[in-house]
């Protein structure tokens, strides 16, 4: 069965987690070839006073939010809340997150984003406690998800494209996708 760190680094060696999972199933579920979905279980404007990552917003723009679980099959492979700037997306972009068809790694992926790893707590970590431990559990409870070690690893990454932050994404990888 294949560990964390596998994980980590397939997640590191891709320019989205969305094609990263896609070739982490790929690899493990040959047979489920495309079978990711994506269910947006919210979109909808965030307050920015309510916002504690790293996005910075300029005069006339706004901070949307987005709730996204991604299957493989009938199998959860990620859960995640992403924090983005419409405004810095191109419009065609837009249309399509707001359609919900796609995660947001497939629909940006044209603009070759890079992501920056803000930070990575496993369950080991989380258990260990501390103030990023403490804050991972406070982000989970307040989404809505499940308790911390349902997940084998969570993930807060800033993504960029061209020197423009575009997003801050936070993200929960279930136990059973290691188990694939």
């Amino acid at each position: 069965m294949p560990n964390v760190v596998e994980l980590q680094k397939c997640l590191h060696s891709h320019p989205t987690a969305t094609a990263a999972l896609i070739a982490w199933c790929r690899e493990r579920r040959p047979d489920d070839a495309e079978a990711l979905t994506v269910a947006v279980l919210c979109d909808c404007p965030a307050d920015p006073a309510d916002y504690d990552g790293p996005l910075r917003l300029g005069a006339g723009e706004t901070l949307q939010y987005r709730r996204v679980r991604l299957n493989w099959g009938d199998l959860v492979i990620s859960e995640a809340e992403n924090f983005y700037v419409p405004q810095r997306l191109p419009e065609q972009m837009r249309a399509e997150l707001h359609e919900g068809a796609k995660p947001f790694g497939a629909v940006v992926a044209d603009l070759s984003p890079q992501r920056t790893t803000l930070a990575l707590l496993t369950n080991d970590d989380l258990s260990r406690g501390g103030a990023a431990a403490a804050h991972c559990r406070a982000q989970l409870a307040a989404g809505g998800f499940a308790p911390a070690e349902a997940y084998a690893l969570h993930l807060t990454a800033l993504m960029s494209a061209a020197g423009v932050e575009l997003a801050e994404l936070r993200e929960h990888y279930p136990r059973e996708l290691l188990q694939m």
